[in-house]
């Protein structure tokens, strides 16, 4: 007879991070808080947070490039234009949520 033990949530994060993270959304959702692995989920939000903000300032980097470029590089305007304005576009769209 094989006895079976389920990983705790620490070693589950190290081995399984998919399984990890459903299982701390189903506790989340059922409301076993106690059983939410805090310090991992923790960790998780702060990396998002920073990537969020890297994401943003990368954007609005090539969003300043373009608009910048467009406005006062008279020399290279006519021939360039139309790329620096797709680039504002495109930088426009990218969203992030």
């Amino acid at each position: 007879m094989v006895i079976q033990i389920q990983p705790s949530t620490q070693t589950l994060y190290e081995q399984d991070y998919y399984l990890w993270l459903r299982t701390t959304i189903n506790q989340l959702r059922t409301n076993q808080f106690s059983s939410v692995d805090l310090d991992n989920l923790i960790e998780e939000l702060e990396d998002m947070g920073k990537s969020q903000k890297r994401t943003v300032k990368s954007l609005l980097i090539r969003l300043f490039e373009h608009l910048l470029k467009l406005t006062y590089w008279n020399v290279e305007r006519e021939r360039n234009q139309g790329h620096w304005k797709g680039e504002i576009r495109t930088t426009t769209q990218n969203r992030v949520y």
